[in-house]
């Protein structure tokens, strides 16, 4: 609501707030394109290298997030900005997601399904912390504060896990795998002609996936201001979201591993 208010004032509530829904939803679009361009340049040039691009170009779309010009300073250029930094936040993801599965398997010395599975983990730790940050900020701040600059602060927070994240990537060793594997030339034609129904079939889970954030993120929104919920029990939701995500994902890369264990 405070995105819609400050990008979209001259929309009606509801509309301005589809509107910020729908340039959050545009970063989900461009992912595909993202896990294609930045998973080729991982295959041929390395997972930690493109690790490290897609952390880079995450820190840019945060900061420009962050610095963005509202309506009032700029007019409609605060819209295009934030969906700038969104376009780039969804090609950084989109990249990032099928790299560091990649990382975590090559990495795993067994029980891969297991290791990969932190990387959905930790997409719910995020959302398990984002809730109770929001509702801080709600709840301390007035309403002035949270509209003029506070609405800022989680994404300079996220500035922060930058530079400890590219330390934390140039020290990382590139994937036996990976060194000793033999390499395409042109690693996307692989999997769309010999894998396509694999292609296909991940796709549709990865939809799905996508579906269930989307329902997450939005519902303290739809809670608060269609249902009446105090802020308070609608961020909890988010809480008791990221908590079933981060134990979930987990218990089910257990299960697959005993299930369909790895080939030797």
């Amino acid at each position: 609501m405070v995105i819609a208010k400050n990008f979209y004032p001259e929309s009606d509530g509801t509309f301005a707030l589809i509107l910020t829904f729908a340039t959050f939803a545009i970063s989900y679009l461009i992912r595909p394109l993202g896990g294609m361009v930045l998973g080729s340049y991982a295959d041929r040039k390395g997972r930690k290298n493109a690790l490290t691009l897609t952390l880079m170009l995450m820190v840019l779309g945060t900061l420009i997030m962050a610095l963005a010009q509202t309506y009032a300073q700029v007019g409609v250029w605060g819209a295009v900005i934030i969906l700038t930094s969104r376009l780039v936040q969804g090609f950084s993801a989109g990249g990032e997601f099928g790299t560091a599965t990649a990382f975590l398997i090559e990495t795993a010395p067994h029980r891969k399904a297991f290791y990969s599975s932190w990387q959905v983990a930790a997409q719910g730790a995020s959302m398990l912390l984002a809730s109770p940050f929001g509702f801080a900020l709600t709840q301390w701040l007035s309403e002035e504060a949270l509209y003029s600059w506070g609405w800022r602060v989680p994404f300079f927070v996220g500035l922060l896990i930058g530079p400890v994240g590219l330390y934390i990537r140039a020290k990382l060793d590139e994937t036996e795998e990976f060194i000793n594997g033999e390499k395409e030339h042109a690693p996307l034609k692989v999997p769309l002609v010999n894998h396509y129904g694999r292609l296909l079939a991940g796709s549709a889970v990865i939809g799905v996936a996508i579906i269930s954030v989307y329902m997450i993120l939005y519902m303290p929104t739809f809670a608060v201001k269609n249902l009446h919920i105090p802020a308070a029990a609608a961020f909890l939701g988010g809480v008791v979201a990221g908590l079933i995500t981060l134990i979930g994902v987990q218990f089910v890369g257990h299960l697959a591993d005993r299930v369909c264990p790895p080939r030797s």
